[in-house]
């Protein structure tokens, strides 16, 4: 049964930060404390909750009646379950090559699901000109709504200092778009310009080896223009990004923290998906584990100065 609307609770989603003991010393952080930002707890189980909720409600403040996202799965399953909580209709765009990938749930959740041939771009594409043919919401990343999801991911930057007292040494996040690592860095400034933490955290991303716009850009130092070849597994879709949708507040983000971005194999994620579950109870996916593995490269590398 869905509530009348999910996130009116006090502290909002107010995902849990789980202090690691055992990862951490598998990893050998040399007793500095290894945090995750559990946003597993969301109601549809990733944080993809945050920027459904505020797509939802800014299309619902408009008056607009029907949503829509091209997506690998989890934003469509999100903005399905708040569209259906809030009395909208959501239309979601997924490629067809993913078919079984949440599919039964966002149909479940009352979401139109629309089959599209190619990739993920292609359905994003096919989503945004669906909106403008037909008048709906348009909740995709890098389209003329993007900057409410940056703002929805600053949430998680907020709740890290106030459950921290301060803000960490270096934050890391999985890299498709770079929407969510765009918002983090809003969220850290907006904390440092209030005067509720002492630094904005060093932010590294997080991201697989079969192919990122947002990782070439920044292993070339430059932004790129063209789109990239990738290669698909079921691991690595939620991370490959022929053209990264937010890729320029990402890069800016990554150059202005001293930040870092790390590119890692299927088998890295995999096992670290299995350890976090092992040694945490944590039930990651592969994409999400991948963000441990950039923190130890970021270890082996140059060291952790602080929390």
């Amino acid at each position: 049964m869905i509530e009348e609307d999910p996130s009116d609770k006090p502290g909002g989603f107010a995902t849990p930060l789980v202090r690691s003991r055992l990862l951490s010393r598998y990893l050998e952080f040399d007793g500095k404390p290894l945090l995750i930002k559990w946003e597993g707890a969301n109601p549809t189980g990733t944080h993809k909750d945050r920027a459904a909720l505020a797509h939802v409600r800014a299309a619902r403040e408009l008056g607009e009646g029907v949503v829509t996202v091209g997506t690998c799965g989890n934003f469509g399953v999100a903005l399905a379950y708040y569209a259906r909580a809030l009395g909208l209709k959501a239309v979601v765009y997924v490629p067809r090559r993913y078919e079984g990938s949440r599919l039964a749930e966002m149909r479940e959740l009352g979401a139109e699901v629309v089959l599209v041939d190619g990739g993920y771009e292609d359905a994003v594409q096919a989503s945004r000109a669906a909106a403008a043919e037909n008048g709906w919401y348009d909740a995709n990343p890098g389209g003329a709504n993007a900057g409410l999801g940056v703002r929805a991911y600053a949430s998680i930057a907020v709740e890290i200092v106030r459950q921290l007292g301060d803000a960490p040494y270096a934050v890391a996040v999985p890299v498709g778009n770079g929407t969510t690592l765009a918002g983090l860095y809003e969220g850290f400034k907006r904390m440092y310009r209030e005067g509720y933490a002492t630094a904005i955290p060093r932010l590294v991303a997080a991201t697989t080896s079969h192919a990122n716009q947002l990782a070439l850009a920044w292993a070339r130092k430059v932004p790129l223009s063209e789109p990239v070849e990738v290669r698909e597994t079921w691991v690595s879709e939620p991370l490959v990004a022929s053209r990264a949708l937010d890729a320029e507040p990402a890069l800016e983000a990554l150059w202005a923290t001293r930040g870092a971005v790390f590119t890692f194999e299927d088998e890295e994620m995999v096992k670290a998906a299995a350890l976090l579950g092992a040694l945490e109870g944590l039930p990651a996916l592969p994409a999400a584990a991948a963000s441990v593995l950039a923190l130890s490269r970021l270890k082996d590398l140059e060291g952790l100065e602080g929390p």
